[in-house]
């Protein structure tokens, strides 16, 4: 049996509140990294590399989740493109 308009329609609404979802999760991180920008612009002391660890390992998770959004996004264009 084939599927419905309205069953069509909530899976791509299902996948593009699943994009989302991890888009807010690396959104979130990048903020944290922004924070520790910020933070690292308003000291009074020179900037070390040994500082910039912190900097490194929150670059590295917003990297990481940033790329996950890929597999949802992919996922997105393939389920609506069978639609189309």
């Amino acid at each position: 049996m084939a599927e419905t308009y309205a069953q069509r329609k909530a899976a791509v609404l299902a996948a593009v509140r699943r994009l989302r979802q991890q888009y807010r999760k690396s959104d979130s991180l990048g903020e944290v990294m922004e924070r520790e920008l910020d933070r690292l612009l308003l000291r009074k002391t020179i900037i070390t590399p040994s500082s910039l660890q912190a900097l490194s390992q929150k670059y590295d998770g917003y990297v990481s989740a940033a790329a996950a959004c890929e597999k949802p996004l992919t996922d997105l264009l393939t389920l609506s493109g069978n639609y189309a």
